[in-house]
């Protein structure tokens, strides 16, 4: 399936931008899990003319010569979206769009750069109600929500929301939106 764009993501990043580009006359895809207490209605963009897969998971995506070329998700197995742009707009820890385990913090689907710090024991506060440190990992931003997959900064794949580094859910909505609004200034 081909499209100008396709956002994995239906929270306020990736809502955000599917009414931008749809706004821009782009034909794009919305993938995500599910829906998230602040989704606009869904229902609106699908007749505005966004295709959505709702309830289903982006498992990986081809990268090749430093561009994204297709995404391959649980429930259309063989068959890969393909897009010129795409937009992630995962979240971050609660929804699986940036892991952590013992060793290390990283982005699941491509293996995007992620900014966290090495030093475990400098994740967290033992101040529950302080600053976590945690709380501001996420994917690399180099200006514009571009990023880098082993330091090649992708042409076609941008980044918006909790995903990136220094947002997070204790951000304004506008702030999230804002990230969006600047993922989707790249994509003619």
């Amino acid at each position: 399936m081909r499209y100008d764009a396709v956002i994995i993501g239906a929270g306020i990043a990736g809502t955000t931008a599917a009414e931008a580009l749809l706004a821009k006359g782009l034909r794009c895809a919305l993938v995500a899990q599910g829906r998230s207490k602040s989704n606009p209605d869904l229902n609106a963009l699908v007749a505005r003319g966004l295709a959505l897969y709702l309830g289903d998971e982006v498992l990986s995506g081809d990268i090749v010569e430093g561009r994204v070329v297709a995404l391959h998700t649980q429930k259309l197995e063989d068959v890969a979206l393909v897009a010129d742009n795409y937009i992630l707009a995962s979240g971050k820890f609660f929804s699986r769009g940036i892991v952590a385990d013992m060793d290390r913090v990283y982005e699941p689907i491509f293996g995007l750069d992620v900014e966290y710090d090495a030093d475990r024991s400098n994740w967290f506060n033992a101040d529950f109600a302080a600053d976590q440190k945690f709380l501001s990992f996420g994917v690399k931003n180099y200006g514009q929500g571009k990023v880098a997959h082993e330091g090649v900064v992708l042409s076609n794949l941008f980044a918006a929301g909790e995903v990136l580094e220094g947002i997070c859910s204790l951000d304004s909505a506008e702030k999230i939106a804002a990230s969006a609004a600047e993922a989707v200034s790249n994509i003619k």
